[in-house]
């Protein structure tokens, strides 16, 4: 059984594991940046409210530079690829620009420093998206069988996941010894390495190069017409707005726990369901539909948040245990909600007659920043209006310690209620269905083959 199943797979061992190493690599980087900067920023004395602002401008501008390289990426015809070069390239740019985010003086006058700062995130959040599209795209061009293509983001999953907890178990340990500079120079280091192999071992074999590339009314064409990715990923952006622990969690642990090392005990107890929840991802997606998984993470966020805000955190070793179970409901919708992009691919190219690979991912992309930066913004503005007081040793009134835990505790459960109305009374689009639209757009099935094996009409 196990021989036939290789014979299925279409990529090399090398190749996956590169592909799991890049993951780790980028969520070193995201993860490190997402939950940390704001914090270095309000400790060099740049103020909550002027954080929330440099974040707002930054997604304005992904707003228009995502969608942008998505059309990058779908025109350009390389000849050593559609997504290598771009991943290539970001792999020595995102170590560049998050070393240099941590340069900036704190010596610095305000506004020069606020300026200055702001630039280098932006820049960083450009080198970022070089990666991501094509990163995400990749697993349609290295392999045509869908369930491979989803053991390649649950690894990618996996991998990232021990990404984020490497991060956040060592930085708050490491960060007040060796400080700022010293732990991103560290982290850009390992996080380089990580992500170095995939540009050498991997091949990319389903993308067509010869075809004319994709012009503007194409991407429109496609993009009007494929209304499940723009259903997904705006119930995506809605469940995750609101989801505080990334920004808040470091400010938790130093403000309401008093000891911000408590905060590697925090993550470690939520990532270590989450690696679990992706690692086993690939058996249940056999089983289950994607979509009604994903809905199950998002009814575990909602329950657990609001026990955790109710039962609160004086007894710590019951806050650690529901930490746990809502981990695992945010690890399955972490590792789910990237598995997705893939599938509309297939479902624009069957309803348009057009693969736009890159357009589709850049969406992915745009989405995830803009979760990232939307939440630590909204974050970072709200905790303002709580009275938050800037400082690396400034004392915190007691608005600012009720208003932390509001927004750790039971803020995220808001957006997944929301998302989880979106997605039941308008996401139809289902994985049987998938795999019989990517055997007609491979060619194996005629259209009228397809539309009689469809479940219903698309």
């Amino acid at each position: 059984m196990k021989k036939a199943m290789d014979r299925q797979l279409q990529t090399t061992p090398k190749e996956r594991v590169s592909y799991g190493l890049y993951f780790m690599g980028q969520n070193f980087f995201y993860f490190f940046i997402t939950m940390f900067v704001q914090v270095f920023f309000t400790d060099i004395g740049i103020t909550a409210a002027a954080v929330g602002i440099i974040f707002i401008i930054a997604r304005i501008w992904d707003a228009v530079n995502d969608p942008i390289f998505g059309v990058i990426v779908d025109r350009c015809r390389l000849k050593s690829g559609r997504f290598l070069p771009w991943i290539r390239i970001s792999t020595f740019l995102i170590p560049i620009f998050t070393v240099l985010i941590f340069l900036t003086p704190a010596s610095f006058p305000p506004m020069l420093k606020t300026i200055l700062a702001g630039t280098l995130y932006i820049c960083w959040g450009m080198s970022y998206t070089i990666c991501d599209v094509p990163i995400f795209a990749l697993t349609t061009a290295m392999t045509g069988n869908l369930q491979e293509r989803v053991s390649l983001i649950s690894l990618g999953r996996v991998t990232g996941l021990i990404g984020m907890l490497l991060i956040n178990v060592i930085a708050p340990i490491l960060r007040p010894k060796i400080g700022w500079l010293g732990i991103s120079i560290l982290f850009a280091l390992v996080g380089f390495l990580c992500m170095l192999p995939i540009g050498v071992n991997t091949k990319e074999r389903m993308v067509d190069n010869h075809s004319e590339p994709i012009t503007l009314k194409n991407i429109i064409t496609y993009l009007s017409k494929n209304k499940y990715l723009l259903i997904f990923y705006g119930a995506m952006i809605v469940s995750s707005v609101t989801n505080m622990l990334q920004t808040m969690g470091v400010y938790f642990a130093r403000v309401n726990l008093g000891d911000e090392s408590l905060f590697a005990a925090i993550i470690l107890t939520m990532i270590l369901p989450m690696v679990l929840a992706a690692a086993v991802m690939p058996q249940f997606t056999k089983r289950f539909d994607k979509i009604y998984i994903y809905m199950s993470g998002l009814i575990i966020t909602v329950v657990f948040s609001i026990i955790s805000y109710f039962v609160g955190y004086s007894n710590f070793i019951i806050f650690l245990i529901i930490s746990a179970v809502r981990g695992l409901g945010m690890g399955i919708i972490m590792t789910m909600m990237f598995m997705f992009s893939a599938d509309c691919v297939e479902y624009g190219t069957y309803k348009t007659g057009f693969r736009a690979e890159g357009i589709t991912f850049s969406i992915q992309t745009f989405a995830t920043q803009m979760i990232g930066a939307v939440s630590s913004a909204l974050g970072m503005l709200m905790l303002g209006a709580f009275g938050f007081v800037e400082g690396a040793k400034a004392v915190q009134p007691q608005s600012a310690v009720d208003g932390i835990w509001f927004m750790y505790s039971i803020f995220p459960a808001f957006g997944a209620i929301l998302a989880l109305i979106l997605i039941i009374c308008f996401y139809k689009l289902r994985d049987k269905d998938v795999q019989i639209m990517t055997n007609y757009n491979q060619g194996k099935i005629t259209r009228e083959e397809a539309q009689s094996q469809l479940s219903k009409k698309y």
